[in-house]
């Protein structure tokens, strides 16, 4: 790449230090034969220059791939060792089995408070029977009253 620029210079040179055409606004005399012979040592580098160049960027794409896959494993690692101590932590166990524990003592209390309610309602209903036995009774001697009175009247 280097000897691509020092030939570079020297066409640069040989431009700048000829021999100007008078009245030609500008334009210089040059030996065609040197600048030619630059040309074609341009010429004969520059596929070599630029194979290289092809080389180096393959090469480069192929290490920014590897890079990128290997960043990729590494966050996966990281997630997966991450989880691992969340699963681990104590303090997650610890949240688990309190958890647990109040479950199993709500569980505890519901058995306890539809226990309770039933006996309530056996209660409930227990009284409600004998207060209608008793209604029933106060009927069934009313009857027996009425009809004791209809046969003394007869």
């Amino acid at each position: 790449m280097m000897e691509i620029f020092r030939i570079l210079d020297e066409l640069e040179l040989m431009i700048k230090d000829s021999k100007k055409v008078p009245l030609s606004s500008g334009k210089v005399m040059i030996e065609s034969h040197r600048f030619l012979d630059r040309v074609d040592r341009l010429r004969a580098i520059l596929p070599e220059e630029l194979e290289t160049a092809r080389l180096i960027m393959s090469e480069k794409e192929r290490i920014v791939k590897e890079a990128c896959a290997q960043a990729d494993e590494y966050v996966e690692q990281s997630k997966d060792h991450v989880a691992r101590m969340v699963d681990d932590n104590e303090i997650t166990r610890n949240a688990m089995q309190m958890g647990e524990e109040i479950i199993a003592r709500a569980e505890e209390m519901a058995r306890e408070i539809r226990r309770d309610v039933n006996e309530y309602a056996d209660g409930v209903l227990s009284h409600m029977e004998i207060v209608l036995k008793k209604g029933l009774e106060a009927i069934n001697q009313g009857k027996q009253e009425i009809r004791e009175s209809e046969e003394e009247d007869i």
